[in-house]
């Protein structure tokens, strides 16, 4: 900035007087060539040579310093890039490079600044269509977010705005997670001894109660991690989606227990719903832990449409409802259900009845009605 503040007021100020004072050749060589102008101007300078050679100079790293930022973005989005932290290849970011500088030495040759000028303005209205869609969906994406913080703090309001409600843990859990650095293959026996029985009985649960439960197992080549998905259909709504996949993740360099310094990396079960991770691990949980998870992944899904649906956030998700009792998701009554505390038991794990209930931002509570038989009639006291 200092530098173009320079050369407006020095040069600039030249030029205007160098036009002011009668000098016509050089306002129409200006107007015509403002390269040659520019050029032309430096030589009116002492030491006009030292001044040309260092403003070729400045234009060249300017140039360069603009080009090398664009060919590594150019190279990193024409690129497959598994590791956010690593940039494209090296030939790729040489390979544009030089098709930006062929470019550039042609336009120039074209027509020259004015060309380029034009240029620039053309190439950049797609790209302003496309930060316009940026920003709307950046706009769509916050409002999302906030309704499902405010669904999360509807369900449960000890839960942490940022990553979710971790599940609880007991002190050995937590100091044994805070040792271990499991390898791919320690992890994926656990996925299939705890993880996929556990969202098994949680799936035939929610089937027993009437919803349409999904449980898929995705192979993961790249970890050796099988991923499990438990989908549950919400009709009109978002669907609840709780997935379990691999993760690999580096080794601190910090921690009381010795490692090898062959390994550096090790693996986390890592809970994700259609937002995103949430963020924690379930290595060394037991099958009871990872139900209770699920359900009170259930239970902030259910506080997220009920938030979302009375703010009518419209999203591909999530589609505008009237935020009515009757439109409010809610669980099919089975004939063995006779009351809102009801449980239900299943080869050793519990659901709780409680998560088929939506509390509003008032405070109020809306289950699905249950039909109970009518009280006996009570005799006439007054006979």
């Amino acid at each position: 900035m200092l530098c173009d503040f320079f050369i407006v007021s020095i040069f600039g100020n030249s030029a205007m007087s160098e036009v002011l004072g009668g000098n016509d050749e050089f306002a129409e060589l200006a107007v015509e060539s403002p390269e040659h102008g520019w050029y032309n101007l430096l030589e009116m300078f002492p030491g006009a040579t030292f001044l040309i050679g260092l403003a070729t100079l400045s234009g060249l790293l300017f140039y360069l310093t603009s080009a090398n930022s664009g060919a590594m973005v150019m190279s990193n989005f024409s690129s497959s890039i598994p590791d956010p932290s690593v940039d494209g290849a090296k030939w790729l970011r040489i390979f544009w490079a030089l098709v930006t500088a062929i470019l550039t030495i042609a336009m120039l040759i074209a027509g020259g600044v004015t060309t380029m000028e034009y240029a620039t303005l053309i190439f950049a209205l797609p790209v302003t269509i496309i930060a316009y869609l940026v920003m709307a969906s950046f706009s769509k994406v916050l409002r999302m977010e906030r309704a499902e913080r405010e669904g999360h703090m509807l369900r449960r309001r000890s839960m942490a705005v940022h990553g979710g409600q971790t599940p609880e843990k007991t002190w050995r859990q937590r100091l044994g997670s805070l040792r271990s650095y499991p390898s791919n293959k320690a992890v994926a026996q656990f996925s299939t001894r705890v993880i996929q029985p556990a969202l098994r009985e949680v799936a035939d649960e929610f089937a027993v109660l009437g919803y349409e439960a999904d449980l898929t197992t995705t192979p993961d080549a790249d970890t050796g991690i099988d991923a499990h998905t438990l989908v549950v259909n919400m009709n009109e709504h978002r669907d609840f989606q709780y997935q379990v996949a691999g993760v690999e993740a580096p080794v601190p360099t910090f921690g009381g227990r010795s490692m090898s310094r062959q390994i550096d990396v090790y693996y986390r079960l890592e809970v994700f719903t259609q937002t995103g991770s949430e963020g924690y691990d379930l290595m060394g949980l037991t099958k009871q832990q990872v139900i209770n998870d699920v359900l009170d992944r259930y239970e902030a899904h259910l506080g997220f449409l009920s938030y979302s649906a009375e703010r009518d956030y419209a999203s591909s998700l999530t589609p505008p409802t009237i935020p009515a009792v009757e439109e409010t998701p809610s669980i099919p009554i089975t004939p063995t259900t006779s009351s809102a505390s009801t449980t239900t038991s299943r080869t050793g794990s519990t659901l709780r009845a409680d998560v088929i209930c939506e509390r509003s931002t008032e405070s109020t509570r809306r289950c699905p009605r249950r039909e109970h038989a009518a009280p006996p009639a009570q005799p006439d006291s007054r006979r």
